[in-house]
C-alpha cells in the first residue's frame, strides 16, 4: 500500500507542478508588454542593481557596474551592430542620458 501512496503522492505534485507551469506561462506572455524597472537593493552588504521586466530579471552588483561603465562606447557599438543586423534598425536612445 505504501507504493501506491507514494504513487497518489507523486501525481499530485505533477499536478501541482503541471498548474504552477501553466500559471508561469501565462504571467510571461502577459509581461511582454511590462514597463522595465530597476530596483536598487543590497545583497550580503553588497549594493545592487535588480532589472525587472519582460524578461528574467537579474542582478548586477557594483564592480560589474563599474566594468559596463568603462566600455560602455563598446556596448553601444555592439549593440547597434547587432540591431541593424536582426532588425534593420539601430538602438536610440530616449534623450534620458544621465551619465
Amino acid at each position: 500500500m505504501s507504493s501506491k501512496t507514494d504513487e497518489q503522492e507523486m501525481l499530485k505534485r505533477l499536478r501541482e507542478l503541471e498548474e504552477e507551469n501553466a500559471r508561469l506561462r501565462n504571467a510571461t506572455k502577459s509581461n511582454t508588454g511590462a514597463k522595465l524597472t530597476v530596483t536598487e537593493g543590497e545583497y550580503k552588504g553588497h549594493p545592487t542593481l535588480t532589472f525587472d521586466g519582460p524578461f528574467r530579471s537579474f542582478t548586477l552588483g557594483l564592480k560589474k557596474l563599474v566594468v559596463l561603465k568603462e566600455v560602455w562606447p563598446q556596448v553601444e557599438v555592439f549593440l547597434n551592430r547587432h540591431a541593424k543586423a536582426q532588425s534593420g534598425q539601430s538602438l536610440t536612445n530616449d534623450g534620458d542620458d544621465k551619465t
